[in-house]
């Protein structure tokens, strides 16, 4: 069994600049952020700010041990928004509550067919570009919203169908995983949370399988995670059966004890909503529990529970650390 460790979703925005320590300098990203929005800064050097804390990010996880370093998601202020940046047919309006967490999303609107901005001169959103720059510096893992996360956040004013509105966005995040895998990423974590809070019993069942069939076809790992609340084994196993890993948030109860053989989990174990950090025993004998009880699994991947930014950023880096120790 290949035993790893990664990352899970945004990183905090660091809001001093380093001159030192794990990831090098890097200028404060928040600090930036406000005076590019108050024109005290072009988008040019802010590009160049968000490339140096795209460094920063890989280099930090890198230096603490972690295994399949993300780009750190630096450019995203929410799930969806690079894509609602770079889509046609789909805008933004107010902001709303993630689940039960205390961060907040720019609700889409899709008002259009959804399309490429072609007429920007853009393919698609600027994540594969950013997941390109982060290769350099040992970027593994790359990032995409699930399909059923993204279209329950949207509001629909043009398909009005809401298997219809999957199916759009499904198109589109598919080309988005085709120009990370050209990028450079050897495996693609989609954030699926609607599959476990909202899906009711064998709902979507076939649905799941025939979207997620095509990602599970692609060459390249795909690893659906849930997080706050877990998959039903129903869904866990629709997910396997398309090809895809699946991950589960053990700070969480849940219903699901075995996999199929071969199949790979991303077993979250690091809780990214608090601060109190982990026991290293407590770790070690939670990492045993699961190498025992899913020994069926080709590929465990131990990681933080959800996203970073959760965590003040020098608390994130001294979790992320403790990952080291449960290969």
């Amino acid at each position: 069994m290949k035993i790893s460790t990664t990352t899970t979703g945004i990183f905090p925005k660091i809001a001093r600049s380093t001159s030192s320590g794990q990831g090098g300098d890097a200028p404060s990203l928040r600090a930036n952020l406000h005076k590019f929005d108050r024109g005290e800064i072009s988008a040019a050097e802010l590009e160049e700010i968000l490339q140096k804390n795209i460094e920063r990010t890989v280099r930090e996880q890198i230096s603490v041990g972690i295994d399949l370093p993300t780009d750190g998601l630096i450019r995203w202020t929410d799930l969806f928004s690079p894509f609602v940046a770079a889509w046609e047919g789909i805008t933004r309006r107010g902001i709303h509550r993630f689940y039960d967490t205390n961060t907040l999303y720019g609700e889409p609107v899709v008002e259009a067919e959804l399309t490429p901005q072609r007429s920007k001169g853009l393919t698609f959103s600027k994540i594969s570009a950013d997941f390109e720059f982060a290769k350099k510096f040992g970027a593994k893992k790359a990032t995409l919203p699930g399909v059923f996360t993204f279209a329950a956040a949207c509001v629909d004013n043009f398909y009005r169908d809401s298997k219809k509105l999957r199916g759009a966005i499904a198109a589109n995040l598919l080309e988005e995983a085709r120009n990370l895998i050209t990028a450079g990423a050897e495996i693609i974590e989609i954030h699926e949370p609607e599959l476990a809070w909202n899906m009711e019993h064998g709902t979507w069942n076939n649905e799941v399988l025939e979207i997620y069939k095509k990602f599970g076809e692609l060459n390249v790992k795909i690893i659906v995670v849930s997080y706050f609340r877990n998959f039903s084994p129903e869904i866990a196993s629709t997910l396997i059966k398309a090809g895809c890993g699946v991950g589960i948030d053990f700070s969480q109860p849940t219903e699901i004890s075995a996999l199929p053989e071969n199949s790979i989990l991303q077993a979250g174990v690091v809780n990214s909503r608090e601060t109190k950090l982990e026991d290293a025993e407590g770790l070690k004998k939670l990492r045993n529990e699961i190498l025992a009880k899913f020994a069926n699994a080709s590929e465990i991947i131990f990681s933080t529970t959800s996203h970073v930014e959760y965590l003040p950023h020098s608390i994130a880096i001294q979790k992320i650390e403790l990952l080291k120790n449960l290969k």
